[in-house]
């Protein structure tokens, strides 16, 4: 007869990494994970749908009282300037992306929400 197989689980994800985020390339951004510049300026373009037709900032943006929000008129996106240090979180998952002034790539610390799905089962 054969042994019984025993499943075993591959280790968990870090809840927390650096990523080198490269100007204009759009990422994924799930709801609740918590991103910090590490670089003097990173900017966040995202999408205006986010807040809904009667959400307010609050309640879908969450992040320091001096994090700077652009919405252009006439454009479907927002833009987050960060300073480092500062940490921005979002009620929704969206795709995002960097926009940098000078086009390098900026270094952001994620880290993921404590009921993110990749847990062990």
């Amino acid at each position: 007869m054969f042994g019984r197989s025993k499943r075993i689980q591959p280790p968990l994800p870090n809840s927390e990494f650096v990523a080198l985020q490269p100007h204009g390339e759009i990422f994924p951004w799930p709801r609740g994970m918590a991103l910090t510049a590490l670089d003097d300026v990173v900017v966040l373009e995202i999408p205006l749908e986010l807040f809904g037709n009667d959400k307010k900032i609050g309640e879908c943006l969450f992040g320091p009282d001096d994090m700077e929000i652009n919405s252009p008129p006439g454009v479907d996106r927002f833009f987050i300037r960060l300073k480092p240090g500062m940490t921005v979180s979002l009620a929704k998952s969206v795709q995002a992306r960097v926009i940098s002034d000078d086009g390098k790539p900026r270094r952001i610390k994620a880290k993921l929400p404590p009921w993110d799905v990749r847990k062990e089962s």
